[in-house]
């Protein structure tokens, strides 16, 4: 490998970086082989000389040694292979059909990589962010995605006016501590389920603008649920009740 790739590479584990490249990484053997699998276009993969690519690769692999891929890698256990991938343009086709998560103020990686998965598992149309979440393409959110990231639609957006724009029939709720019991619910097949920031919740220019109210009911003495895993029940039962 050449000085310069391994610098480009070592400014990727920054967002500035990946604003100047306009690339970003992904690690690790499955999530390569979900990357390769996708239409994400591929810039160079950096690989150990034990591993061997699943499928055709569209783009040079460099080999490297244990000791230079640990000097690359921003897990503190590497795995055997990187990537480095441009960034999508951003999406503007977004329309008020089937279900989808809105994240308000979203600043943890690990929490907005778990909420990826969890759309994709459930099966979601995607995911609209507002401006101040955390990089999708942050390497510990790619990571924590296990590959979900390249499959999951994300749209950025100003969730108050974003709100106020759906039309009038197209259902829309947020998750707050004193809303109605989600479990008494009568859940419409579609709509958008807004999940506020880790510390403060959903913020109130974006409160404001919703009509509907939603909690997990608290049976023992928690005072909250982090916000990845009440989006697995809110998004499990918004499923189960629909169907």
């Amino acid at each position: 490998m050449t000085h310069a790739q391994r610098k480009r590479i070592a400014g990727l584990h920054r967002k500035k970086g990946r604003v100047e490249e306009g690339c970003f990484l992904v690690e690790g053997v499955k999530s390569v082989e979900d990357l390769l699998r996708s239409d994400f276009e591929i810039v160079l993969i950096v690989a150990t000389e034990d591993w061997q690519a699943p499928v055709a690769v569209p783009c040079p692999v460099e080999r490297a040694g244990r000791d230079e891929f640990k000097k690359l890698s921003a897990l503190e256990t590497p795995q055997s292979v990187l990537a480095v991938v441009k960034i999508p343009e951003k999406r503007t086709d977004w329309k008020a059909q089937g279900r989808w998560l809105g994240l308000d103020g979203i600043q943890d990686p690990g929490n907005l990589g778990t909420l990826l998965r969890l759309a994709d598992w459930f099966g979601l149309e995607g995911i609209v962010c507002s401006p101040d979440c955390v990089d999708r393409f942050n390497p510990k959110v790619v990571q924590a995605s296990m590959g979900s990231v390249f499959r999951v639609p994300v749209y950025e957006a100003d969730l108050s006016g974003f709100v106020r724009d759906l039309p009038g029939e197209f259902w829309c709720a947020g998750a707050f501590l004193d809303g109605g019991d989600v479990y008494g619910q009568s859940l419409p097949d579609e709509g958008l389920l807004i999940l506020g920031n880790e510390g403060q919740g959903i913020r109130p220019e974006t409160e404001a603008a919703l009509e509907n109210r939603l909690t997990i009911p608290r049976r023992g003495r928690a005072e909250s649920l982090n916000v990845a895993m009440a989006g697995a029940v809110f998004c499990s039962e918004w499923v189960r009740n629909a169907r």
